[in-house]
């Protein structure tokens, strides 16, 4: 999961994208979800409240709750596994969004100096799925 762009929090993350895309100057930036997702299936089971019971791992997976809120909303009459996989692969679209959060992805778009896309590996049934996103991101939007 990409996190929102935030000098402090999960600067880690931050670090890496900004060293690819500023001095690696990566040409694409995949996101890639797959079947049987243990941190989707942690993030489907955290209570409505956002309670949690530790530190780090349902802190990191709660970067997806917008993809679970939708999921949910929009997909109830779905069976459980039906439901993980759908937000699997609505959580990438949550992480391509984030990364636009991030000035120098979004500058580097703009330029088509980069492209990113998302993707979904199913390995259960052998199937990779991948797709892009139009966020309509021209210079004049930085």
């Amino acid at each position: 999961m990409v996190p929102p762009y935030d000098t402090i929090k999960h600067s880690g993350a931050g670090a890496a994208i900004e060293y690819a895309v500023l001095h690696l100057k990566v040409e694409n930036i995949v996101v890639i979800g797959h079947s049987c997702c243990g941190g989707i299936k942690g993030l489907m089971n955290i209570p409505d409240d956002g309670t949690t019971a530790g530190d780090f791992i349902e802190q990191w997976v709660k970067i997806g709750l917008p993809s679970k809120s939708k999921v949910k909303a929009d997909c109830s009459d779905l069976e459980n596994s039906d439901l993980h996989t759908k937000c699997e692969k609505e959580a990438v679209n949550v992480s391509l969004g984030n990364l636009l959060t991030y000035p120098f992805v979004r500058e580097a778009l703009a330029n088509k100096k980069l492209s990113i896309k998302g993707a979904h590996y199913d390995f259960v049934n052998g199937t990779f799925d991948l797709w892009n996103l139009d966020f309509g991101i021209t210079p004049s939007l930085l």
